[in-house]
């Protein structure tokens, strides 16, 4: 899964198991410096995961 900055408005993702879906509603405002995200600066910050496994873009 993308880094929390790179998730844009309106896009979606979804479990390839249980087929639950996620919709981007707002875009995070951290940009992809490691001194402003976290995603960067802790780990696993910003991972998404449904049944054991990573969520994927899928529209």
């Amino acid at each position: 899964m993308p880094k929390c900055h790179d998730l844009k408005k309106n896009e979606v993702y979804g479990c390839g198991q249980c087929k639950l879906e996620l919709q981007v509603i707002s875009e995070c405002e951290c940009d992809d410096s490691t001194e402003v995200c976290a995603c960067y600066t802790q780990p696993n910050s910003c991972v998404f995961s449904c049944c054991n496994e990573e969520m994927k873009k899928i529209s």
